[in-house]
């Protein structure tokens, strides 16, 4: 891919920007956790941040269509900068609170989905169209790297120096991609002045619904990462360490580690499309990635069963390797998969409505893994967690084997034309 400034500084703000958030996500469990030592006001705040995004989906994407999306992004970190800015200054003065906190959380996560829905569609535009594997692959393996060093950083920077540094780091953090972004060379093809009313509202979102029923490829597609979100995601998230720590029992640390196995895996996935496998179809890479995944993550499950754990003498150094190993290569596989969803689906969606269409699939993919929360946990207190383990790896192993053999060739690869609309 040819040296594109736009790429770059599109890029660049997008990895500063994660960074810090990065580190203000790991840093605000422990300080509700400090202020609070409640675990309820924990899983309150998840809900404070995950049911705003959700609701202003629906908008957002409308404004992402209809406005400059370069100006959407711009506004949007300058507003979550000055935000978590006056945050830092509150909690400088100690007149910081935890009801402060979860107001402004709200505001916040909307802003967030606002920013997300312009800054997933205007990548397309700021590239020819032969680069969006490349380009979609250094997204995604800088968006890892961001997800290495950011959690990691928000621990080390809340334990020396307390939240209001973490949100010192954030707000500066949101204000230099805002910089980076002004760099953008963009212009919006066709900006939309009229107000958004309640008729327009209903008109453009029914009008994407409608463009995703009628565009085969593009159903599969979404069928595909709602459904694996809903197996997956939330696996990783409460299975996974409840297995790690009360079953095998690792520390935190090791738990910790693991995680980022699998992200250290995303990173070097992306890096290998990039440099050799972006030659390979769409096609190819999908199916690839979708057999390996499938396959590691049901390979990964032995090592969670007991016979298996008492022949490495329990939670020893070499079960450890061998199960942050495995999550690697579902890492690695894991970014077979996505990246290629991601081109072809900014592929087959007209430049006019992308924002609409990726506010849409967040709230296909995110309002399942809840759903698929709930169910773990209702699960883990009537079945061995490995178990668990065995038959989520199982069902998203039969999604995937389904898709392979029923998805029509647009869900691999958009055919010309396909977008027009």
């Amino acid at each position: 891919m040819k040296k594109n400034k736009n790429l770059i500084s599109y890029l660049l703000g997008r990895l500063i920007s994660l960074l810090g958030s990065g580190i203000q996500t790991v840093a605000l469990p422990l300080y509700i956790l400090d202020a609070t030592g409640s675990g309820t006001l924990m899983g309150v705040f998840s809900v404070f941040t995950f049911l705003p995004a959700i609701i202003a989906s629906t908008f957002s994407g409308i404004v992402g269509d209809r406005k400059n999306r370069k100006n959407v992004m711009i506004a949007m970190d300058l507003g979550r900068g000055i935000m978590i800015c006056f945050l830092a200054m509150l909690a400088t003065y100690k007149v910081f609170n935890i009801y402060i906190l979860f107001i402004m959380q709200v505001f916040i996560s909307i802003m967030d989905n606002m920013f997300n829905s312009s800054s997933s569609a205007i990548l397309p535009e700021l590239i020819d169209k032969n680069e969006l594997i490349e380009a979609n692959s250094s997204k995604g393996g800088l968006d890892a790297i961001a997800n290495i060093l950011g959690p990691a950083l928000g621990g080390i920077v809340y334990g020396i120096w307390g939240i209001k540094m973490v949100f010192y780091i954030n707000a500066a953090s949101f204000l230099l991609s805002a910089l980076s972004s002004l760099f953008i060379k963009y212009k919006k093809k066709m900006i939309k002045k009229e107000k958004i009313n309640a008729k327009i509202f209903f008109k453009e979102n029914y009008e994407v619904i409608e463009f995703i029923k009628e565009r085969k490829g593009l159903l599969q597609l979404c069928s595909l990462a709602m459904l694996s979100n809903f197996f997956l995601s939330p696996m990783f998230d409460i299975v996974v360490p409840y297995a790690l720590k009360r079953g095998i029992h690792f520390s935190s640390q090791h738990y910790g580690y693991i995680v980022g196995a699998y992200t250290v895996g995303i990173l070097l996935g992306n890096l290998a499309i990039s440099a050799y496998f972006k030659r390979f179809s769409l096609k190819w890479l999908m199916k690839f990635g979708l057999i390996l995944e499938s396959s590691i993550g049901i390979i990964s499950c032995l090592f969670f069963y007991p016979q298996i754990v008492s022949r490495f003498n329990g939670s020893s150094f070499i079960l450890f390797i061998s199960i942050a190993a495995s999550f690697i290569i579902e890492g690695f596989s894991n970014a077979f998969v996505n990246t290629p969803i991601m081109t072809n689906m900014q592929n087959l969606v007209p430049d006019k409505m992308l924002s609409r269409f990726f506010s849409f699939l967040y709230i296909f993919t995110q309002s399942a893994i809840p759903i698929g929360a709930i169910l773990y946990g209702v699960l883990l207190d009537r079945m061995k967690y490995f178990y668990i383990l065995t038959l989520g790896n199982i069902l998203a192993a039969l999604i995937a084997i389904i898709f392979l053999t029923k998805a029509c060739d647009e869900a691999y690869e958009a055919k010309e034309n396909s977008v027009n609309f």
